[in-house]
C-alpha cells in the first residue's frame, strides 16, 4: 500500500487517538517552544540562554543539571521584585542578551545556536576575560563579560545547592546527588 493510500484510509476515531496521543507525549516531553514556564523577569530567549548556561555550569549526568533542576527559575525570582538577588536584575537584562550576540563576529551564529563544544569554548573566553577588552564589550556595558561570567557560574551554584523554596533545587536533586 502506497503512503498516499495510509493516509486516506485512516478513520477519524484513528485520527483522534493518534492525535490525542501526539499531544499528551508533547505535554509530558515539553517540546521546546510550548514551555509553559512563565518567568517575572526573563523574557523567554534570556530564559532559554540561561537554560543552557545553567547545564553549562553544571552538565546532566546520572543526575539533573542545571536546567532541570531549575536554575534558570531560581535566577529569575531572584532577581524579581521580591528575591535576594535584586541588584543583579540589570545585569542578567544586560548580560544575557549580549551574550548571545557576541559571538556572532568570531563563530558567525549566536550563542544559543553553537553545538557544546563550541559553546563552551566560547564560555571559557569569557570566564578568563578575553571578551573584556574587545570590541563587543560595548553592548555589554556597564558590566563587563568576566563579571557577568564570576556572579552568574556562583547564582547557578546557588540555585542548584540551595533550598527548593528559593525556586531552584528542583526535587531536592543536589541533595540526594550528595547523599544529604
Amino acid at each position: 500500500m502506497a503512503p498516499d493510500d495510509l493516509l486516506n484510509n485512516v478513520s477519524r476515531r484513528t485520527f483522534l487517538k493518534i492525535s490525542a496521543i501526539w499531544t499528551g507525549g508533547a505535554w509530558i516531553v515539553g517540546i521546546p517552544g510550548l514551555s509553559t514556564q512563565n518567568y517575572n523577569v526573563l523574557t523567554r530567549e534570556e530564559a532559554d540562554i540561561m537554560d543552557l548556561l545553567a547545564d553549562c555550569m553544571i552538565p546532566p549526568d546520572d543526575f539533573a543539571g542545571g536546567k532541570e533542576a531549575g536554575v534558570t527559575n531560581f535566577i529569575d525570582q531572584q532577581i524579581g521584585k521580591n528575591g535576594y538577588l535584586t541588584e543583579d536584575r540589570d545585569l542578567y537584562k544586560t548580560c544575557l542578551p549580549a551574550l548571545n550576540r557576541t559571538p556572532l563576529e568570531e563563530y558567525k551564529k549566536h550563542f544559543l545556536t553553537l553545538d557544546q563544544d563550541t559553546r563552551i569554548e566560547y564560555l571559557k573566553k569569557i570566564e578568563n576575560g578575553f571578551y573584556d577588552r574587545s570590541i563587543a564589550v560595548e553592548i555589554w556595558e556597564p558590566f563587563t563579560p568576566s563579571h557577568f561570567f564570576a556572579k552568574m557560574r556562583d547564582q547557578c551554584m546557588m540555585g542548584f545547592y540551595g533550598s527548593p523554596k528559593h525556586g531552584g533545587n528542583n526535587n531536592y536533586v543536589s541533595y540526594r546527588m550528595i547523599r544529604f
